[in-house]
């Protein structure tokens, strides 16, 4: 019934006070709703004069719409007002004991603080670095789509080593105790769809292992990070000829430690690369933090196995006196940009947790009020508006094209705003949108952030429940849009689902280029 009645309604619905919606924007929209892919399907447009708060296209804007990684603009939103887009993470470490002789007589506490590259993404300029389209980043290397790949230079315990070379430099030869992870900023969390939420970070929490094709019959090479002692990987995976249509790969773990990744890649295909979550990231820190610290020519009595022993951290907080390392991060607005441009589910739901943090909670969902509180004040109705997580993973979450253009157009008025705007992906420029449009008019004219929920049922099934995008235009005229293009519940079979995924993409990219050069 809902379809029934959205297809009965014109293309395009005006305010009474907007002006005529050019032709070729009318012409653009009434050929992708045309098309028998999207017969049962939903597609809401709100168009807005940033300057002015004009409306300039409303066709079902004030409708709930399943709305993917778009969401992620309100939790990366939350974060920047909690914390301001200046803070800078710091990671501490603390000695429990004096320093006699270089021998710290006691234990060293690494103190978490929610920083989820923690060295990783860090670049000399003091930025983070992101891999941009046709290189997918390796948080969706789980995905089987083609293209995820580990960011090139990157570190995962570029940190650790620096803590570790700091506390060498501070005299410590020996840790006569033990080396603890204090992750108690917040409650570790598993309830959203992303995987686990942390406190901690290595490598974002995850074992990336990349598979490098072969000779025809011959066994695949590998290789994995990060690598510590008591984790190892192995391979069973084949080379098969170009022409022949290769098992899927498979990265699964036999027991504790120890993991083997199985199927075939094709001769002559780039590496691939596959993940799975850290189990225990403060233990996997632990032993990585110890060989770190020996590497640096630091000795560490206890060994380097087993669980963190956290029935050793001390109370809180902690004596200034005592720290002797600290690992300082970019700032904020860093992260804001990498969970924008590339889309990073578990860095939009960290979000969550660290403005859970700031309102006197440790409960990751607590964050939720906050920014629902910090989003109704810029304009988004919450009867409209309904948060779940903070990535937009979760299909019972909605907004509206109306309550994304509100609340963009009115962040910009915002001390922090612009650092959502900056964080965007530019169409044809960069992350997630770097090979769209690519070359032509509307390629860096359009600030975008995008989103995409695909479902499969137990029936067999499956359907692009969403496909969206918010953001900010720079039409052809110099006037500046903001645009909200929801298309919901495209059908189609797990044979076709890639084709109908990419052909809702481009359906909505060719309407955000419409807008972009007919106004």
């Amino acid at each position: 019934m809902r379809n029934a009645v959205f297809a009965a309604l014109p293309i395009v619905l005006l305010a009474a006070s907007a002006p005529s919606v050019p032709p070729s924007v009318e012409q653009t929209v009434a050929q992708v709703v045309a098309k028998p892919a999207y017969a049962h399907s939903v597609l809401g447009i709100y168009v807005a004069d940033q300057s002015t708060g004009d409306t300039l296209i409303d066709r079902f804007g004030d409708k709930m719409y399943v709305a993917g990684s778009i969401m992620k603009t309100f939790s990366t939103a939350s974060a920047l007002k909690a914390y301001g887009p200046a803070y800078r993470f710091h990671t501490p470490v603390y000695r429990t004991g004096a320093i006699s002789g270089g021998t710290v007589n006691g234990n060293l506490v690494l103190v978490a603080s929610g920083d989820f590259s923690f060295g990783l993404r860090e670049q000399p300029n003091g930025t983070l670095a992101f891999n941009s389209m046709p290189e997918i980043d390796h948080n969706y290397a789980d995905t089987g789509f083609p293209g995820p790949t580990i960011l090139r230079g990157s570190d995962p315990f570029a940190a650790l080593n620096e803590l570790a070379k700091k506390i060498r430099s501070a005299g410590v030869r020996r840790v006569r105790g033990n080396v603890v992870i204090d992750d108690r900023l917040f409650k570790a969390y598993d309830g959203w769809p992303d995987g686990p939420m942390s406190s901690i970070w290595i490598n974002e929490n995850q074992i990336d292992v990349t598979v490098i094709p072969g000779a025809p019959g011959q066994p695949a090479r590998i290789d994995w990070r990060p690598k510590i002692a008591t984790v190892s990987v192995s391979s069973q995976v084949k080379t098969v000829p170009k022409n022949v249509e290769p098992k899927p790969l498979e990265l699964m773990q036999k027991r504790p430690g120890a993991y083997v990744i199985t199927g075939e890649v094709r001769s002559g295909d780039a590496s691939s690369l596959r993940n799975v979550p850290i189990p225990d990231p403060p233990a996997y820190v632990r032993i990585a933090f110890i060989e770190a610290l020996r590497r640096a020519g630091v000795t560490v009595d206890a060994p380097a196995t087993g669980s963190n022993p956290e029935k050793l951290l001390p109370a809180r907080p902690y004596s200034s006196s005592a720290m002797i390392a600290d690992h300082v991060s970019p700032p904020l607005s860093q992260f804001i940009k990498v969970i924008l441009k590339v889309s990073y589910n578990r860095g939009a739901d960290l979000m969550v947790c660290l403005v859970a943090v700031k309102s006197g909670s440790r409960e990751c969902p607590d964050g939720l009020v906050t920014e629902l509180k910090t989003i109704t004040a810029l304009g988004v109705s919450p009867q409209s508006t309904l948060l779940y997580d903070g990535a937009g993973s979760v299909d019972s979450g909605r907004t509206s094209p109306l309550d994304q253009v509100t609340f963009l157009r009115n962040l910009i008025g915002s001390p922090w705003g612009r650092y959502v705007h900056d964080g965007m992906a530019i169409l044809g420029v960069d992350g997630t949108q770097a090979m769209n449009q690519r070359g032509t008019d509307a390629a860096g004219k359009v600030r975008v952030k995008d989103g995409s929920r695909v479902v499969g049922s137990p029936s067999g099934q499956v359907a692009v429940y969403a496909k969206t995008q918010v953001g900010y235009i720079t039409a052809r005229s110099g006037r500046t849009l903001v645009y909200g293009v929801f298309l919901n519940d495209v059908p189609a079979t797990p044979d076709s689902i890639f084709e109908a995924f990419t052909a809702a993409d481009h359906d909505v990219g060719a309407i955000v280029v419409a807008l972009q050069q007919g106004y």
